[in-house]
């Protein structure tokens, strides 16, 4: 049994249509009433005619209304296998909701839908998905096609971690996917069609504020691998002022091992103590990777010029293999799926 879970606020006769059409799929349904005014009433007594609603005390927002759900799914569809998140403003077709039921039902349980961006997508839509990859790929070390798309699918073991993932606006997304990361979760995604209905205007997603909040919650998920790197540029900026170049190839491994020691450390035991950490290969081979690269690059630069110092040339290593680590998850992401 599948369940759809619709966060709900201020809709339209979109959410009506939108339940109809997954009733006659025969799936069961939660709507979330966000807090939305008494105005938006018939809509919800419309839709509670075939689906079950709860409602906010006031409106907290996206995150807030999921996490609502999720904590009151299985006492309210006690045999559900799955359920599914989907947005109430039409922009999921109901065709690609039943492939996630499938996909589901077909042995993954987490499933992450992937949208197809053609020319007529609105810009804010385009660059906030473009802006987020980049983001999202360098901070956290994972790529995805799409990691803003709200059509994702679970299996219901996920809820005790789901209701611990912080976040409570659009920022709980994003950082739901961080939390799947790091416990190694596997995460399927599958292709769907972009629906953009006039323009996408009846979105309530702030182009400005609600992006700072995105980014702002998934520091606070990854400050860590922040604190690791400036670690290894203090050592590195330290090795530089005692030693120069001359135990280039021990001091700049040491450093960047030693910032990856500590970044280990700080999400094991500090950001992701609540569920089961399983990133510490992952960062370990990554950090060898670096290492190695760092060390061969800046001893290339030292053959052309000794005019720049080693700190200098180490972040220029650095700089380059942002760029070539980005490229190795995203061809990863396109060989593993």
């Amino acid at each position: 049994m599948s369940v759809v879970v619709i966060p709900a606020y201020q809709p339209d006769n979109e959410l009506i249509r939108l339940v109809k059409q997954l009733n006659d799929q025969n799936f069961s349904i939660l709507v979330v009433n966000d807090g939305s005014e008494e105005s938006y009433d018939a809509i919800f007594a419309t839709v509670a005619e075939t689906a079950t609603v709860i409602k906010s005390p006031k409106n907290e927002g996206k995150g807030a209304a999921l996490k609502r759900a999720f904590a009151a799914l299985r006492e309210l569809f006690p045999s559900a296998e799955y359920f599914i998140t989907a947005d109430a403003d039409g922009q999921h077709r109901v065709e690609d909701i039943v492939r996630v039921r499938d996909t589901l039902d077909n042995g993954n349980d987490f499933v992450l839908s992937v949208r197809k961006f053609q020319k007529n997508i609105p810009f804010r839509s385009k660059f906030g998905n473009d802006l987020s990859r980049i983001v999202y790929t360098i901070m956290n070390g994972h790529y995805f096609d799409d990691n803003q798309s709200g059509l994702r699918g679970f299996s219901v073991k996920h809820i005790d971690w789901l209701l611990k993932v912080k976040g409570e606006k659009y920022d709980y997304e994003m950082n739901m996917l961080c939390y799947a990361d790091k416990q190694g979760i596997k995460i399927t995604t599958l292709p769907i069609e972009s629906v953009y209905i006039d323009g996408n205007k009846s979105s309530h997603f702030n182009p400005i504020a609600d992006t700072v909040r995105i980014y702002k919650r998934l520091f606070t998920s990854v400050w860590p691998s922040c604190l690791g790197v400036a670690v290894w540029e203090l050592l590195t900026m330290l090795a530089t002022i005692i030693f120069g170049y001359e135990y280039s190839v021990i001091s700049i491994p040491t450093a960047v091992m030693i910032g990856a020691f500590i970044t280990f450390l700080t999400q094991r035991f500090f950001v992701f103590s609540k569920v089961p950490y399983k990133d510490g290969m992952r960062i370990l081979c990554f950090s060898v990777i670096r290492a190695t690269a760092y060390t061969i690059i800046t001893e290339i630069i030292l053959l052309f010029t000794m005019a720049l110092p080693m700190f200098v040339s180490v972040n220029i290593a650095a700089l380059l293999m942002l760029i070539v680590e980005y490229q190795i998850h995203k061809l990863m992401h396109k060989t593993i799926k």
